[in-house]
């Protein structure tokens, strides 16, 4: 499986093992949420994310080291210790996108099968990635990515929907994701929204997602 290279963007996915869930409350997803941002933050920029019930949707850039090392020595003087994955050193250590990700998820797995008193993998084996490969395809994922909720029917809308960053995005919420980055490569907040209508549109009702 090809390896994460820093400065590129991917798609990243995974869903419960024999399509189990691998979020069953709330809870779970707020976990997810906070590992995430503790594993992720200083090694990858998040566009768009969603997260249902046996499954999930990432689309990030890994950032390069020096990124990295920039970032690291911004964030140390800015949130408490132990926000972040690491921030005991004095310094940065390089890290690697790949292996961060499977911190986050045996982190979860870990937190998970404590709570529900079960065992072994929730995920079907390792992440799922792949390359963008052009900026249509960057734009095409974003919307593809906030869809989901609402082809598996779970909301009409996409801003009814809680564990995705569309909500997030266009209620000006602070959080990990690049919210004004994602934007700008849309041309602003009224063509996010419009080309997430025609997304919904041209893919019909009946249209099959991962």
């Amino acid at each position: 499986m090809e390896p994460l290279e820093e400065g590129n963007y991917y798609h990243i996915y995974n869903r419960g093992a024999g399509r189990s869930p691998i979020f069953w409350s709330d809870n779970d997803y707020e976990l997810f949420i906070k590992k995430y941002f503790y594993y992720l933050f200083l090694s990858v920029e998040t566009y768009a994310w969603c997260l249902l019930r046996n499954h999930f949707h990432l689309l990030i850039r890994v950032r390069t080291i020096e990124e990295q090392e920039k970032l690291f020595l911004n964030v140390k003087q800015t949130y408490p210790g132990g926000t972040f994955f690491g921030d005991q050193y004095k310094s940065t250590k390089p890290y690697i996108a790949s292996k961060q990700l499977n911190h986050l998820f045996n982190s979860y797995t870990k937190s998970i099968n404590v709570k529900k008193d079960r065992s072994g993998t929730l995920s079907e084996g390792t992440f799922k990635r792949k390359k963008i490969i052009d900026e249509n395809h960057f734009l095409y994922i974003a919307c593809y990515i906030h869809r989901n909720p609402i082809h598996h029917q779970i909301v009409d809308n996409y801003d009814d929907y809680d564990y995705s960053s569309y909500r997030e995005i266009v209620q000006g919420l602070t959080t990990f994701t690049e919210s004004d980055r994602l934007l700008n490569r849309f041309g602003g907040m009224e063509n996010f929204k419009i080309a997430h209508r025609e997304f919904r549109l041209m893919l019909g009702e009946e249209f099959y997602l991962e």
